[in-house]
Formats: C-alpha cells, sequence, structure tokens
C-alpha cells in the first residue's frame, strides 16, 4: 500500500501535520498549553527548570532541537520564560527548519498578553507555510521493546512489507525519546505486562497487549490483542500510516518525557 503523507522540508515526509508548541521550561507549559489548545497544536507538560545541570543541560537542549526537527512537525512556536537555562533564543537557531518562531513570555506583557500573541504567531506559523502532500518513500516503523521477547519473526515481516525497522530495548521512556530522535514515524509499543498502554502526541504509537490481567483487562485501549496476526498489524501500519488515529490519539493518553541524567529541576 502507498503511504501519502506530509513533506516537511527539511525535515522530510511524515504522516502527522501537527505544529508544536514547544515550551522551553516548566515555567512557560501552561501557557504552552493554552496556545496549542486555542490553535489545535500540540503540546507536552515537562519539568525541566532552571536547576539543570551538568550534561542535562546539553542533553535537553539537544531533545528539543531533535522534537522540532521530527518529519512529524510541520512548525515550532518556542515558548521561552526569558530566564531558564535553557534559552529560547539559543535553541531557536539549533532547529533546522525555517517554519519556526519565539515568545518570550518576559518580554510580552504577562500571561494574557502572551496567550494572545502566543496564538497569533501560531496561527501565521501555520498559514505561512502549507504542508504539501507528498508520497512516503519509506516508512520508519520504530519497535518499543521494554521486554525480552523474541523480535525477529516481527522484525523480518516487516522489512518484508518495505518498511524501515528502528528497535530500542531500554524501558519505555528512554525508548520512545530514542525512536523520535531516530525520526520514526510511528511507533509499536509492547507495554510492560504491569503497565498501561503509552502514548507520544508527536508519534503515532500501536499499543499492542501482552496476556496480563491489567493488559486484559484495559484491552479496548489497545490497539491489537496479544494473539494478533501478523498480517492484521501490517494493515494496520498503513492505515495509520495514511492518516488512521491510534487508540492513544484518539484518547490523548501520553506525554513527551526527556531522559535525565542528574536528580535537578
Amino acid at each position: 500500500m502507498s503511504i501519502t503523507g506530509f513533506n516537511h522540508p527539511p525535515r522530510g515526509v511524515g504522516i502527522r501535520d501537527h505544529q508544536l508548541i514547544l515550551p522551553s521550561v516548566v515555567c512557560s507549559t501552561h501557557i504552552s498549553r493554552k496556545i496549542a489548545s486555542e490553535v489545535g497544536a500540540i503540546t507536552f507538560a515537562h519539568q525541566n527548570g532552571c536547576g539543570i545541570i551538568g550534561q542535562d543541560v546539553s542533553g535537553i537542549d539537544n531533545f528539543f532541537v531533535a522534537l522540532a526537527n521530527h518529519p512529524n512537525v510541520q512548525s515550532t512556536l518556542v515558548v521561552s520564560l526569558g530566564c531558564e537555562t535553557t534559552q529560547g533564543p539559543e535553541l531557536l537557531p539549533k532547529i533546522n527548519q525555517k517554519q519556526s518562531d519565539l515568545l518570550v513570555i518576559q518580554d510580552s506583557g504577562g500571561a494574557g498578553a502572551t496567550f494572545e500573541k502566543g496564538a497569533e504567531l501560531a496561527r501565521k506559523l501555520r498559514s505561512e507555510n502549507p504542508s504539501n502532500k507528498a508520497a512516503l518513500d519509506k516508512l520508519l516503523v520504530g519497535l518499543d521493546i521494554p521486554n525480552p521477547i523474541d523480535t525477529k519473526h516481527l522484525i523480518k515481516a516487516l522489512t518484508d512489507a518495505d518498511f524501515a525497522v528502528e528497535v530500542a530495548s531500554d524501558n519505555s521512556t528512554t525508548n520512545l525519546a530514542n525512536l523520535m530522535r531516530a525520526k520514526a514515524h510511528l511507533i509499536i509499543s509492547f507495554p510492560d505486562p504491569n503497565q498501561p498502554p503509552t502514548g507520544l502526541p508527536l508519534i503515532p504509537i500501536i499499543n499492542i497487549a501482552s496476556s496480563s490481567p491489567l493488559h486484559t483487562a484495559l484491552i479496548n485501549e489497545f490497539d491489537l490483542p496479544s494473539d494478533y496476526e501478523i498480517n492484521n498489524l501490517i494493515e494496520l501500519i498503513n492505515q495509520v500510516a495514511n492518516g488512521q488515529k491510534t487508540k492513544s490519539e484518539l484518547s490523548g493518553i501520553g506525554e513527551i518525557i526527556a531522559p535525565r541524567l542528574v536528580r535537578s529541576t
């Protein structure tokens, strides 16, 4: 099945046309959420503040840049407080796209004025950078494997279906971050049997249940059961790649978590 996505140069063709409202610090997450809700964009809450130290300074910075440079992103509005460790004015030039802008709360006259200006800037970014439909040459499917399971058959089936495959086999938080950095268009997740299905606002996730009591109780929140047929998975991948929403997209579950090395604020 051919896949038609959205051309987001220079990031490539994505399967979603998301506008990202990117809070550069925890202090700007509330305003970012209000702006995103107003204009139909996506955003995320995080706990990264002025106490970031050591390797996390560059690590968080690079993580945010990777988010903005994902092929599923149409444009990015960075919302900065103005005094944080990860400075918005320093972050913006690292985003490899002209489809971006910066809003600094301390320069915008308070929360109300910041919200109004942010909504205006976001709408301007969206209207000035229309997304054209384009064929996707190769869909990159990420595999979130937090548990030791045999994936040889699955990987072979996916590659035989002409998908590229990227595997991450740490905990799901780290896996999702790494698959985002690898620019996976969509992710197949096999959540831990003691964990509910997951989601990621930027990337559609197909959650496959285990046979655990928890997953059995929540089976309606999973896209496929544990005894799924590989042909059904391939069909679902193509449908999601062509715009069908996953269960996590429909329910809005999930969050973006930047991995941290140092326990700080």
